[in-house]
């Protein structure tokens, strides 16, 4: 990944996901298929010593949109990118510092359904998996059924 494209990114996300500064969420790899952000522990702390829920919603929902959105845009796509519905499954506690990841499967089926819709344009859904990691451990998994609204 260029510096660039991370740069251009970050600024994207911090400028139209407001609370991506606050928790401190920050991409440290990203290209059309692949993104890994980190998330601060600190300014997301709860009474337990734990990361909030809710940050760690926003930060996974910001990684999934954001590889999403890189993805169009290197693409020549132009669609509207909207989260339809998400579901978070919480595995284990968030105790430290931890990472978002995820991949878009060129392999699935709903990849090539997306990219056919898209070259038309037509709108069309997709679901994308982003992983929540914290010292090496899966503590929540946020499935997102984005739109891409042409």
């Amino acid at each position: 990944m260029s510096e660039q494209l991370k740069k251009q990114f970050q600024m994207l996300v911090n400028d139209t996901i407001p609370i991506s500064k606050a928790i401190e969420w920050q991409i440290e790899n990203l290209d059309p298929f692949n993104i890994l952000a980190q998330v601060a522990l600190k300014p997301n702390i709860n009474i337990h010593g734990t990361v909030f829920a809710g940050s760690i919603y926003a930060s996974a929902m910001a990684t999934g949109w954001t590889l999403c959105q890189c993805w169009q845009q290197e693409n020549g796509f132009k669609a509207e990118l909207v989260a339809a519905e998400a579901n978070i499954q919480y595995l284990a506690p968030v105790e430290s510092d931890f990472l978002c990841a995820a991949t878009i499967d060129i392999k699935d089926k709903s990849y090539d359904k997306l990219v056919a819709r898209l070259e038309i344009p037509k709108s069309c859904g997709y679901r994308l998996k982003v992983e929540v990691i914290c010292n090496d451990l899966l503590c929540a998994i946020l499935t997102i059924n984005f739109v891409f609204k042409s």
